[in-house]
């Protein structure tokens, strides 16, 4: 079978007696992997030092018994009360400085030595007990790193974490004042124990010292994501493994957090998402994250708890957003959960079978998923064409200090794929610094942070016929998060061809305190307004060297400044957009930045590995469309 599917289970939480029961049903659900034991730490492990696995094992040879091949958690997220009781420290700390409460989840701090002490015992531990059972095929790290705001903490554990990251990162004292420019407001530290973490203040804190914060915090739970990858690794050999990303999360860096595994895994819940093409955005960017298939390990199966007013989850909507996940890149999709759960604080989330045991609608959907790549071949999907740089710390810096209230890192690069996604054409996203081989496009959205060294590597890439789209906001910064000295954008004047005379915030309509001095509404097209976009939140100015103009603002106080240019370098071309459109689609058609999509790698476009060729449609709306029904898919063999 190309794609797998499996369930989330959990038979600390049910009888004995249904365990066989429910095996067999997945079974004949057409089931092939079952997820376990990421919330189970308290029944491996109920009072210090005292262990009990034979649950589990009976479980697990009960599952396998039926062919289902078990992904094994460690158990980290959920440390078990007695843990919090002797070690009340392990609760992180809020930006306020208030200790969290116990009696969630992923309430421990990474940084404690208490909490890693026991983390990294208990999961060498279920190694040692399952690491080469046959029936497993591989692990998940922990859960969710970084759920409902938990990636920072701000206890005295960090404090004195952060200071030595500091240490290491910059050697000196002399060091760090310089990057960060301390002498604003008079900080200079004279003993690296004087340095703060982010706290309530009457005024902002450094924006250096917190963009370092969110990159210690990101690094406290990579490095805790490898050391259990390093007891696993001797222990399980043979077996993957991974760790389950999040929709729209982004106080860790994935990029690096990606580095250690074997493949992503991503926890695809479509109603946290504004429609299909933020859904594809993200799948996109978990394929992206290793440029190979990833894992949905998590999939949303009806009307989850969470949301303010939870909607109801059409017939047929949890199997398109399966076959959506798989025409981006996805080899597997684990549905969350087997049995709606009847105790705790998802009691709500919906379930392969509801509480009764009877058959959710999406028991006969996940069946029939199976049913419908049953007969495929292994996919996997080839690389785009047009590719968008996705970088954490030029998100971060924004985010610290946006000048706009709504100017937002993460909507600026979903309404730039937006652009891709609306005529059907392919998207990689890659990080800063990246290879750009093999790529015809590739858009570089506010990259606020200097990094010089990957100029000369893309204009060389650009000079053998590559097309460099940067946008707004670019190269303004040092990578400690202060402003440059030098003319903007800085290292990119002369691959541009082009300086920047000036850059302005642009108020929405709403906002009425001086309305003199808006800079304006509208670009247009050099040689006339027939084509005339509106624009919003960030304008700049710009000074061709050697460019050429591609847009002119038309009103307002930058009317007749040049608002975007492009420059031929060699045989590519290199454009800087100054401002950010109302519709990134229909401006990036009309200057003809969108590539035909006859002629490129569309989206859904997946290769066999019997040399065919698949082409994936999906209709995301409830009325027929081009030969399908509402919320239906289809497979078509093009070539091959």
């Amino acid at each position: 079978m190309s794609v797998l599917t499996g369930c989330a289970y959990y038979p600390e939480q049910w009888p004995k007696e249904y365990w066989p029961t429910d095996a067999r049903i997945m079974r004949e659900v057409g089931l092939s992997v079952v997820r376990l034991a990421e919330f189970a730490w308290d029944k491996m492990e109920p009072s210090p030092g005292v262990y009990d696995f034979d649950w589990l094992e009976e479980a697990i040879e009960i599952l396998a018994a039926e062919g289902l091949k078990i992904v094994l958690c460690t158990p980290t997220p959920t440390p078990p009360p007695w843990l919090t009781h002797l070690h009340p420290d392990i609760c992180r700390v809020n930006e306020q400085g208030i200790r969290i409460s116990p009696g969630a989840r992923r309430q421990p701090c990474g940084n404690v030595p208490a909490f890693q002490e026991r983390a990294f015992n208990i999961s060498s531990r279920i190694a040692e007990r399952f690491g080469q059972h046959p029936a497993v095929i591989g692990w998940q790290i922990d859960n969710e790193f970084g759920v409902g705001q938990t990636t920072r903490c701000y206890c005295d554990h960090c404090r004195r974490r952060f200071h030595g990251w500091l240490q290491q990162k910059y050697g000196t004292l002399d060091a760090l004042n310089q990057a960060w420019g301390t002498q604003f407001w008079g900080m200079t530290y004279r003993d690296w124990s004087y340095i703060p973490i982010p706290g309530i203040t009457t005024e902002p804190q450094s924006p250096s010292m917190l963009l370092d914060y969110r990159r210690f915090s990101s690094n406290t739970w990579e490095r805790f994501q490898r050391k259990q990858i390093d007891i696993l690794r001797p222990l399980s050999p043979g077996r993957w493994i991974t760790h389950n990303f999040m929709i729209r999360h982004w106080s860790l860096d994935y990029w690096k957090l990606a580095e250690d595994l074997d493949f992503v895994s991503y926890d695809n819940y479509p109603h946290g998402m504004s429609g299909p093409c933020e859904t594809a955005m993200n799948l996109d960017l978990m394929h992206s994250f290793k440029q190979r298939p990833f894992w949905v390990m998590e999939q949303q199966p009806g009307p989850v708890n969470w949301h303010l007013y939870n909607p109801p989850v059409p017939e047929g909507q949890v199997r398109l957003w399966s076959h959506q996940a798989v025409a981006h890149g996805a080899s597997a999709v684990v549905y969350f959960r087997f049995r709606a759960g009847r105790t705790g604080q998802e009691q709500y989330h919906r379930g392969l079978l509801k509480w009764d045991s009877s058959p959710d609608h999406t028991y006969y959907e996940s069946q029939r998923v199976g049913q419908d790549v049953a007969s495929l071949p292994n996919l996997t999907r080839p690389q785009a064409k047009v590719g968008i740089i996705y970088d954490y710390s030029d998100l971060w810096s924004i985010e610290i200090e946006p000048y706009h209230r709504d100017f937002s890192y993460y909507t600026l690069v979903n309404e730039i794929y937006a652009g891709f996604w609306k005529h059907n054409i392919a998207v990689d996203f890659l990080p800063r610094g990246a290879d750009l081989t093999g790529y015809e496009t590739v858009i570089v959205p506010a990259p606020i942070l200097i990094h010089l060294g990957e100029v000369e590597k893309w204009r060389t890439w650009v000079e053998q016929g590559g097309r460099l789209i940067y946008t707004f906001r670019s190269y303004v910064r040092h990578a400690s998060n202060t402003a440059t000295d030098q003319p903007l954008p800085v290292g990119l004047g002369e691959l541009i061809g082009a300086r920047l005379r000036d850059y302005y915030s642009v108020p929405p309509e709403s906002y009425t305190d001086w309305p003199d001095h808006r800079p304006g509404k509208h670009v247009q097209q050099i040689g006339g307004a027939k084509f005339q976009f509106a624009y919003k939140i960030w304008a700049e100015a710009l000074e061709p060297t050697t460019a050429q103009p591609l847009l002119t603002y038309a009103d307002g106080r930058l009317a007749n400044q040049i608002a975007a240019t492009i420059n031929q370098v060699g045989s590519g071309e290199a454009l800087y957009l100054g401002c950010w459109p109302e519709n990134f689609a229909d401006l990036l058609e009309s200057l003809q930045l969108i590539p035909d999509a006859s002629q490129s790698i569309k989206l859904g476009s997946l290769l066999g590995d019997d040399g065919s060729t698949w082409q994936v449609e999906m209709n995301h709306t409830s009325s027929p469309s081009n030969g399908l029904a509402g919320y239906d898919v289809r497979y078509t063999r093009i070539e091959g």
